[in-house]
């Protein structure tokens, strides 16, 4: 057949070990900076200039720990998309062969 498609269901398993893996990283990363920031306590002093600093960079560092958490999240996602696509060619391929494989 010219022009074929095939796709081996274990490599997109391999493929979705390797996103498992990295969003692993980037969740450790999160949890890591998360911790290690707040241990630190208020570091920006309790004066107007320390005040002013911490109400514009607080919700910053928030919003990229959060960032880098979300990353971790779609990464998994897309481990486990993987995942279910290789069970799905798996089925079909299963079904195309008939009952005797």
């Amino acid at each position: 057949m010219t022009g074929a498609f095939g796709t081996r269901p274990e490599d997109l398993d391999a493929a979705a070990t390797r996103f498992d893996e990295a969003g692993q990283i980037a969740a450790d990363a999160a949890a890591t900076l998360r911790s290690t920031l707040g241990q630190l306590g208020d570091v920006a002093g309790d004066d107007e200039q320390g005040r002013t600093f911490a109400a514009r960079y607080d919700p910053k560092a928030a919003e990229g720990i959060d960032a880098i958490a979300r990353e971790a999240a779609g990464l998994s996602s897309l481990g486990g998309a993987l995942r279910g696509t290789a069970a799905a060619y798996r089925e079909g391929d299963a079904g195309a062969l008939g009952p005797a494989g």
